[in-house]
């Protein structure tokens, strides 16, 4: 195989769970994971931007992680590279860098081991390393997605409509959340009341997207699972979702599993409402915090001029 050529590819983040929406919604984001390759004589990492805070292990990082599953099913050993990966977005926040950054590993490493892999299998492959679908949808296929598991190994991602004066806000607290610590913080059982109620939410929340009203939105984006054991984790959270809805939010929850959280605003009023959540911010954190407006975009994973 000849000596592989500078690479590099943009991967977009994403929220998702939005509420009921747990392991199956994801809503991508115009913030974008950067990864570059070039060739060196040995395997080397460098994390810029907002992933400099992390303080994974090189075999723990998703590209890497990527990266070597894509070599380990076409039977190509990785060539040797120099790899930078940047992004203008935190890791754990709940904002999809972790399956970012394995949907941007297994396309870097099967561009560098021949392009032995097909779409599918990357999609799938990087589902089955995430543990869900949700972010390695929102980063592979872009838009807007609702994901339920068709047998073994096999998925079905069905779009979701989302209505074109819909905006979104990132309320970015100066804090991670470990998944794992995010995860043990869900019950184990619940009851069959509870239950009830969280089916009747979903489609509920899909026509408030749809539709944009707000008393739909407000009802569907509800959760009784994962949003407020995780919640009590987050210092100042569940204060901040509360102000959104004093302010005039649509809707306010968790991205993902936190510790981010999701606003949801029409066009014409997220300008006052991102300053009026940068104002509590900024009494919660002071300058840690971020406050920012985001769009859905419909832009997925793909390689760019080195």
């Amino acid at each position: 195989m000849a000596s592989p050529r500078p690479q590099r590819l943009r991967v977009p983040a994403s929220t998702s769970n939005v509420g009921p929406g747990f392991d199956a919604f994801s809503i991508a984001l115009d913030l974008d994971l950067e990864v570059r390759w070039s060739p060196a004589d040995q395997f080397t990492l460098e994390r810029t931007g907002a992933l400099a805070e992390s303080d994974l292990r090189m075999g723990q990082d998703p590209t890497v992680r990527g990266m070597r599953r894509a070599a380990t099913l076409a039977a190509v050993e990785l060539p040797s590279g120099h790899l930078q990966i940047s992004a203008t977005f935190p890791p754990g926040r709940g904002l999809g860098a972790s399956g970012a950054g394995l949907v941007a590993g297994l396309m870097l490493g099967n561009r560098l081991t021949g392009n032995k892999l097909s779409d599918q299998i990357l999609l799938d492959e990087a589902i089955q390393l995430e543990g869900n679908p949700e972010n390695a949808v929102g980063a592979t296929m872009a838009g807007a997605h609702w994901s339920i598991a068709n047998g073994k190994n096999q998925w079905i991602h069905m779009p979701v409509h989302l209505h074109r004066n819909l905006r979104l806000l990132l309320v970015i607290p100066p804090y991670a959340m470990a998944t794992k610590r995010s995860r043990e913080a869900l019950p184990t059982s619940v009851s069959f009341q509870r239950a009830m109620r969280q089916a009747h939410r979903p489609p509920i929340l899909l026509e408030g997207l749809r539709s944009l009203k707000p008393e739909l939105i407000r009802l569907g984006i509800e959760d009784d699972l994962h949003v407020a054991p995780r919640l009590k984790l987050m210092t100042g959270a569940r204060a901040m979702i509360d102000f959104a809805y004093e302010a005039g939010a649509l809707g306010a929850t968790l991205s993902g599993a936190g510790s981010a959280l999701l606003v949801l605003s029409r066009t014409g009023e997220v300008s006052n409402l991102e300053t009026r959540l940068r104002s509590r911010a900024q009494r919660l954190w002071g300058d840690d915090g971020l406050v920012i407006t985001v769009k859905t975009t419909n832009r997925g994973a793909q390689f760019l001029r080195p």
